[in-house]
């Protein structure tokens, strides 16, 4: 059956689900084909598939042929592994080899009952991850100023740092600025990946960004799901779509966002007939959600989850959670050995280029930053006299008479 005749399983043949566009329409229908359950119907398909990506010839024990995957699957990491000692000792491996195997195969049996194609999922994970590792602070003019010209270092704030938190240190105040210029950084990388890899997990597919004009307005071929970071097709007859608006945690978005996200997901709601889910991945309680209230001020059926009740619904798993630390711990060594970054390094070669600087001025180290991060010429600095560079000449403030 090609991509043009297939449909949708259990949707309605009127609903609009199935005129979106054919590149989103293919990855509902695979998303559908991948779920686990559909895939490995007893924890013995699953080994199967398990051995077969590790190219072990190991014996599948016959109490695990029948039983609902799931039962293998959803095991925590430790407990898996050592489900898979007495299978490994049966095949002759023993000791620490045994181990080290059992270690593999419970990492793999987490990657498979995630994603379909472990392995790309890793790859881009990993070439996202060293692509921002490569922007992290590497010479001192990374720290003195940021992408916007007026985010400068605060020298108040470095002497604060050198004196309060390291007994008059200045490279490891320098080391610490290094480190809050990653972490920033590392914070905004991780809202994208989570919705990236959680949305290549089976049965989820990663809602398309927001185009056209007006990117709040649904149109199902050019802009299907506004408001949407993962959409989840049913898995069975009693099921529903569900679109998951998703946050890193629950500070993740402004109070005076709740209406505004509140108000797409009620139009997905009703335009596809589904249901939806505000999710904020870490946080263990939804006292002092910033938005919940606005979200469900605006869309009284939406469910707003937190923790492990998001992760639950996001994964179709008990170790949702576990699983997708799985894939970050991974990722996260290859983009280390990778790039090689360390924080140390970086650190003694911009405060080398901080004290040459000082040298070369006869200043001290704070005294040189103090005048690179407060001194320009007068007309930048001052609203009389400052024109932004694209309305020179172009757009000249009026006269005033």
């Amino acid at each position: 059956m090609n991509s043009s005749t297939r449909r949708i399983r259990h949707v309605a043949t009127r609903n609009p689900i199935h005129r979106v566009n054919p590149s989103v329409l293919v990855r509902l229908i695979r998303a559908q084909e991948d779920a686990f359950e559909n895939r490995f119907p007893t924890a013995g398909d699953l080994l199967e598939t398990v051995f077969d990506n590790l190219k072990l010839a190991l014996p599948i024990p016959d109490d695990l042929r029948e039983v609902p995957p799931t039962r293998l699957a959803d095991r925590p990491f430790d407990d898996l592994v050592r489900a898979y000692e007495p299978i490994l000792h049966s095949a002759g491996v023993v000791g620490s080899s045994a181990s080290g195997h059992a270690a593999n195969l419970a990492q793999r049996t987490h990657l498979v009952r995630a994603f379909a194609n472990p392995d790309a999922v890793m790859a881009d994970v990993r070439d996202k991850v060293v692509e921002i590792v490569n922007t992290f602070p590497q010479k001192a003019s990374d720290i003195e100023r940021g992408r916007n010209p007026g985010d400068v270092l605060d020298p108040y704030i470095l002497t604060a740092t050198q004196t309060l938190l390291y007994a008059g240190n200045f490279r490891n105040a320098i080391r610490a600025t290094v480190a809050h210029k990653s972490l920033m950084i590392i914070e905004g990388l991780m809202g994208h990946l989570h919705e990236d890899v959680v949305g290549e997990m089976r049965g989820n597919v990663r809602a398309p960004e927001p185009r056209g004009f007006n990117q709040e307005l649904i149109d199902p071929h050019d802009n299907p799901f506004p408001g949407a970071d993962i959409v989840q097709p049913p898995l069975h007859a009693e099921g529903r779509l569900r679109f998951h608006q998703v946050k890193s945690k629950t500070g993740s978005a402004k109070g005076g966002d709740g209406r505004r996200l509140g108000e797409q997901l009620r139009r997905l709601r009703e335009y596809y007939r589904a249901d939806v889910y505000y999710d904020a991945l870490i946080g263990n309680t939804l006292r002092g959600h910033r938005s919940m209230r606005g979200v469900i001020a605006a869309e009284p059926h939406a469910v707003v989850l937190v923790g492990s009740a998001a992760f639950r619904e996001l994964t179709r798993s008990s170790i949702g959670p576990q699983l997708l630390l799985r894939v970050y711990q991974n990722a996260f060594s290859e983009a280390a050995r990778a790039t090689g970054y360390r924080i140390d390094t970086m650190a003694g070669r911009i405060v080398s280029a901080f004290r040459a600087r000082a040298d070369d001025a006869g200043e001290t180290f704070l005294d040189s930053l103090l005048a690179t991060s407060i001194g320009l010429t007068p007309d930048e600095q001052d609203s009389r006299s400052y024109q932004p560079p694209s309305r020179n000449r172009r757009n000249p403030p009026p006269e005033e008479g």
